[in-house]
């Protein structure tokens, strides 16, 4: 009776014992499965993240505006009144349209503080928005109301882009930026810039593309002369 009741204890035991290894393998597997979801999620982040890394920096590299040249294109003797600038659209570039460009440029110092900026498809080189209701010609300022009726963006030869149209990879094309007209009314004389922009003087021009790059380039004026260039 003895030897039975000590081989039913050690069976009770042995039991014990496999069960309390059973409850631990049990444990371990749930806490692999644990583990491994949350390796596995992490992965699929960190991948989401590189992937959204790697778009955004395609984007700023392959949507963006060089600035090939900058000249004068007309001045009071003293300033710069306006400029003409002529870009290229970088190689690879997508879905750039010209609504989609706008230009900023800033004058003078901390004393004499001054920005002109503008889109190439709703604004006029000054700022203030296109008037298409009045236009009285295929020229984009009329000069007799200081009206802009076209995007300024327009083909080497001349002819204006529509604000819808896309800007390809490579395309060069130029466009105007006005410093002496003010935004609100495009009346001569008065804008931030007249009066910071002249021989010895440097402008800081930026270019932007939504969603996309920017560029930043330093104009330095050695010259007021039409034609001549701005570097």
């Amino acid at each position: 009776m003895n030897d039975e009741y000590q081989r039913t204890d050690r069976d009770g035991e042995a039991g014990s014992i496999g069960i309390g290894a059973m409850i631990v393998f049990i444990a371990l597997i749930l806490v692999a499965a644990v583990a491994s979801t949350i390796i596995i999620k992490t992965a699929e982040e960190l991948q989401q993240n590189a992937e959204s890394t790697s778009d955004d920096t395609r984007k700023e590299i392959s949507g963006k505006i060089s600035i090939i040249q900058v000249i004068v294109n007309g001045s009071d003797g003293t300033d710069i009144n306006s400029m003409q600038v002529v870009a290229k659209v970088a190689s690879g570039s997508m879905d750039v349209l010209v609504n989609n460009v706008a230009f900023l440029v800033i004058c003078g110092d901390s004393t004499t503080y001054g920005l002109v900026t503008a889109n190439l498809g709703l604004d006029a080189p000054w700022g203030q928005t296109i008037s298409t209701g009045d236009a009285t010609g295929s020229d984009n300022n009329d000069g007799s109301d200081n009206t802009w009726t076209e995007a300024n963006a327009e083909r080497l030869d001349g002819d204006a882009y529509e604000p819808t149209d896309e800007l390809t990879a490579g395309t060069t094309f130029k466009f105007d930026v006005d410093l002496d007209k003010n935004a609100a009314e495009g009346v001569a004389d008065s804008g931030p810039c007249k009066d910071n922009a002249g021989v010895g003087e440097t402008l800081l021009m930026k270019i932007m593309v939504d969603g996309g790059g920017t560029t930043v380039s330093e104009l330095n004026i050695d010259s007021v002369v039409s034609g001549k260039a701005v570097v």
